[in-house]
Protein backbone atom coordinates (compact mmCIF):
# COMPACT_ATOMS: atom_id res chain seq x y z
CA UNK A 1 0.00 0.00 0.00
CA UNK A 2 1.25 3.30 -1.38
CA UNK A 3 1.16 6.73 1.84
CA UNK A 4 -1.27 9.18 1.18
CA UNK A 5 -0.29 12.32 2.91
CA UNK A 6 -4.23 14.38 2.49
CA UNK A 7 -3.48 17.49 3.90
CA UNK A 8 -1.18 18.99 6.32
CA UNK A 9 -2.76 19.60 9.72
CA UNK A 10 -1.59 22.94 11.00
CA UNK A 11 0.26 22.84 14.86
CA UNK A 12 2.22 26.34 14.83
CA UNK A 13 5.96 25.42 14.37
CA UNK A 14 5.49 22.75 12.61
CA UNK A 15 2.96 20.70 10.50
CA UNK A 16 1.79 16.93 10.41
CA UNK A 17 0.15 14.75 7.67
CA UNK A 18 -0.92 11.27 9.25
CA UNK A 19 0.08 8.33 6.80
CA UNK A 20 -1.77 4.54 6.40
CA UNK A 21 -4.94 6.26 8.54
CA UNK A 22 -7.12 2.98 9.64
CA UNK A 23 -4.12 0.22 7.80
CA UNK A 24 -1.30 0.04 10.96
CA UNK A 25 -1.46 -2.56 13.12
CA UNK A 26 -3.09 -1.65 17.14
CA UNK A 27 -0.82 0.40 18.83
CA UNK A 28 1.23 1.85 16.07
CA UNK A 29 1.01 5.41 14.44
CA UNK A 30 3.18 6.82 11.13
CA UNK A 31 3.09 10.63 9.97
CA UNK A 32 5.18 13.22 8.03
CA UNK A 33 6.00 15.95 10.29
CA UNK A 34 7.43 19.57 9.02
CA UNK A 35 9.12 21.72 10.75
CA UNK A 36 8.36 25.37 9.82
CA UNK A 37 11.36 27.77 9.03
CA UNK A 38 12.99 29.11 11.52
CA UNK A 39 11.05 27.46 14.37
CA UNK A 40 11.80 25.11 17.21
CA UNK A 41 9.35 22.27 18.52
CA UNK A 42 9.51 22.72 22.26
CA UNK A 43 10.72 20.20 24.80
CA UNK A 44 8.20 17.52 25.14
CA UNK A 45 8.09 13.91 26.12
CA UNK A 46 5.99 10.86 25.69
CA UNK A 47 4.75 8.95 28.40
CA UNK A 48 3.79 5.61 26.73
CA UNK A 49 5.05 5.90 23.00
CA UNK A 50 8.24 5.56 20.96
CA UNK A 51 8.86 7.23 18.34
CA UNK A 52 11.62 6.52 15.54
CA UNK A 53 12.46 9.41 13.20
CA UNK A 54 13.85 9.22 9.31
CA UNK A 55 15.22 12.30 7.67
CA UNK A 56 13.89 12.94 4.79
CA UNK A 57 14.81 16.37 4.01
CA UNK A 58 16.50 19.80 5.76
CA UNK A 59 18.56 19.68 8.32
CA UNK A 60 17.92 20.54 11.61
CA UNK A 61 19.35 20.63 15.77
CA UNK A 62 17.43 17.36 17.28
CA UNK A 63 17.44 16.97 21.26
CA UNK A 64 17.17 13.69 22.24
CA UNK A 65 17.73 13.25 26.51
CA UNK A 66 21.18 14.88 27.12
CA UNK A 67 22.63 14.52 23.35
CA UNK A 68 22.24 17.14 20.62
CA UNK A 69 22.48 16.23 16.87
CA UNK A 70 23.15 17.93 13.92
CA UNK A 71 20.63 15.95 11.29
CA UNK A 72 21.11 15.43 7.56
CA UNK A 73 18.41 13.76 4.97
CA UNK A 74 19.04 9.49 5.77
CA UNK A 75 19.70 9.74 9.43
CA UNK A 76 17.51 7.81 11.70
CA UNK A 77 16.66 8.12 15.57
CA UNK A 78 15.21 6.56 18.07
CA UNK A 79 13.57 8.43 21.02
CA UNK A 80 12.20 5.99 24.16
CA UNK A 81 9.33 6.88 26.22
CA UNK A 82 10.12 9.37 28.90
CA UNK A 83 12.85 10.44 27.01
CA UNK A 84 13.04 14.46 26.43
CA UNK A 85 13.09 15.46 23.07
CA UNK A 86 12.92 18.80 20.36
CA UNK A 87 13.87 19.95 17.74
CA UNK A 88 15.33 23.61 15.96
CA UNK A 89 15.03 24.55 12.45
CA UNK A 90 17.32 27.62 12.22
CA UNK A 91 17.41 27.35 8.28
CA UNK A 92 15.11 28.80 6.22
CA UNK A 93 13.63 25.59 4.37
CA UNK A 94 11.23 23.12 6.10
CA UNK A 95 12.76 20.03 7.81
CA UNK A 96 10.88 17.44 7.15
CA UNK A 97 10.89 14.11 8.47
CA UNK A 98 9.08 10.43 8.65
CA UNK A 99 7.89 9.25 12.13
CA UNK A 100 6.62 6.39 13.44
CA UNK A 101 4.80 6.08 16.87
CA UNK A 102 5.12 2.06 18.45
CA UNK A 103 3.30 1.39 21.87
CA UNK A 104 0.87 4.49 20.32
CA UNK A 105 -2.63 5.17 22.17
CA UNK A 106 -3.90 8.74 21.12
CA UNK A 107 -1.52 12.01 22.31
CA UNK A 108 0.45 11.16 25.42
CA UNK A 109 3.03 14.18 25.01
CA UNK A 110 3.91 16.13 27.99
CA UNK A 111 5.33 19.30 26.74
CA UNK A 112 7.56 20.87 29.48
CA UNK A 113 8.07 25.11 29.74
Amino acid sequence: MKANCGEFIDRGTYRKCPLFKGELPDNSFAQIVEIKPKQTVARHYHKEQYELFYIISGEAKLGIGEETYETKPGDIYLVKPGTIHWVANESNEPFRLFVVKLNYSGDDSVWLK
